[in-house]
């Protein structure tokens, strides 16, 4: 990832040259580890709080929800990842930003293994999370690497963030249409969609929302859809993990919410990735590369959080022969 640094700052001023480029890939990374935490807390959290509870009830467990220490605890690693997230989106642009947040699934699985070795009893990552986990390094470095994106606008443009915001509803709309279904198959995957698609937009809205000076913050109509988007996306994922396993709605949320944002930035800022034969093959096979890895390592990693089997079970000890 330091050779990403070197050749981002390296790069000319008109792509992607600003000598804040490497501050703000520090910061998205940053972010990423801090979403990770937040992820598997919530979803611990929200299953239990949701045992009870009959499918739909929304309000009432986000009601339990906020009582609950380790929820709360799992909201303050998001806090500080949002935090974090903004600062990255002021410093450098979209389609930089969004996909490294997507390497807080790497990161959390290493540092994951670093901390669970220590203890036999704990799940450890077996091959295939190791090889998906360096199919997204690889790949997100090259995808970084030959993008090298003009940063567009500092303000979004109205017309293309609102027909975006729009679409966001939409599909938020039908997906909890879909959910409240009785007996409707893949609830979870269908709020995971509306979750990620919904994380997406509120990237797009949180780049808007810093380049404003904080006395306008109060005033910017994009503040407060940015305050309703980012409210609906945690309410979409929470009745996610509520309405099925992880391994149905994680993958999805975390390749939707970089490929919404990278996919919209252009229209929405004028952000350009950069031209040209090399570059343009770069981002195809970083990208494919990054949506697979990720799709791959999201569902092992959710299928070993909720079967919970250790890799490596010891074997019984043999029974002593006869006498």
């Amino acid at each position: 990832m330091r050779d990403v640094v070197e050749v981002l700052a390296a790069a000319g001023p008109h792509r992607g040259g600003s000598p804040n480029l490497a501050l703000s890939v520090l910061l998205a990374l940053l972010s990423a580890c801090a979403f990770a935490v937040s992820t598997v807390v919530q979803h611990r959290a929200a299953t239990v709080a949701g045992q009870d509870l009959p499918q739909g009830a929304v309000l009432r467990l986000v009601g339990k929800l906020v009582r609950n220490k380790a929820w709360i605890g799992g909201q303050a690693a998001a806090l500080s990842g949002f935090c974090l997230h903004a600062a990255a989106l002021k410093f450098g642009p979209v389609v930089v930003v969004q996909p490294l947040l997507s390497g807080g699934l790497v990161i959390s699985l290493a540092l994951g293994a670093l901390v669970d070795r220590r203890h036999p009893d704990r799940l450890l990552p077996e091959k295939g999370q190791w090889i998906a986990a360096g199919v997204v390094a690889v790949t997100l470095g090259l995808f970084v690497v030959s993008a090298r994106p003009d940063h567009g606008g500092a303000f979004a443009r109205p017309g293309p963030l609102l027909v975006c915001v729009g679409a966001a509803a939409a599909t938020m709309l039908v997906a909890a249409l879909w959910a409240l279904r009785p007996g409707a198959p893949h609830k979870a995957l269908a709020l995971g969609l509306g979750a990620g698609f919904g994380f997406g937009i509120t990237g797009l809205l949180l780049k808007d929302v810093v380049a404003h000076p904080p006395g306008d913050l109060l005033t910017s109509w994009t503040t407060y859809l940015l305050l309703a988007s980012g409210a609906a996306s945690i309410t979409f994922a929470q009745w996610a993990y509520q309405s099925g396993q992880l391994i149905e709605c994680l993958p999805v949320m975390a390749i939707l919410e970089p490929l919404v944002a990278v996919g919209l930035a252009a229209p929405v800022y004028g952000e350009r990735l950069a031209p040209g034969f090399l570059a343009t093959t770069g981002q195809v096979v970083g990208v494919v590369g990054l949506v697979a890895g990720v799709a791959v390592l999201a569902r092992r990693t959710a299928a070993r959080e909720t079967t919970g089997v250790p890799l490596a079970v010891p074997a019984p000890a043999p029974a002593p022969p006869p006498t």
